[in-house]
């Protein structure tokens, strides 16, 4: 961001209003991006121009460097975003998942000991009884081809 407008509100709120441009269209979001690219940020851009700025400073140079460096700093993001997505799916979570399997084997070895009361006996004891009644029974279609949910 240039240093000579860090403390204006509304160089700040233009800086911002295109970076969220820039990130809108990159996220294919066209329609909200070209919103504020048409309407918001030229009346932002018409309101800091007419403020006084210090002896030497054009305004249009200013302009373009922040266009330049929001974009770039835009762009920069999403490769690093990229980056950490791909560390994530190619290491973090086959390793996660790897340690989720070896705990619910561990649970499970430990509750299916024989004696123990646990797995075992709790799915034999469910294999060997009747099938409950349903708890949930199915009105006839109606009309209007919606299936309607009735407590049984």
């Amino acid at each position: 961001m240039n240093r000579t407008f860090t403390n204006d509100p509304l160089w700040i709120s233009l800086v911002e209003q295109f970076r969220e441009a820039c990130v809108l269209r990159r996220n294919g979001r066209l329609e909200e991006s070209e919103q504020l690219l048409q309407t918001e940020i030229p009346n932002k851009i018409a309101a800091w121009s007419k403020q006084a700025v210090p002896v030497g400073i054009d305004r249009r140079n200013a302009l373009e460097t922040m266009f330049q460096d929001e974009q770039r700093r835009v762009e920069e993001a999403f490769f690093v975003q990229k980056l950490v997505t791909t560390q994530i799916e190619e290491q973090l979570l086959p390793k996660l998942c790897f340690m989720i399997a070896e705990e619910l084997r561990d649970v499970v070895r430990s509750e299916a000991r024989p004696g123990r009361g646990g797995f075992d006996d709790g799915f034999m004891r469910r294999m060997t009884q009747s099938p409950a009644r349903p708890r949930v029974q199915f009105d006839e279609p109606a009309l209007d081809n919606e299936p309607h949910l009735q407590a049984a």
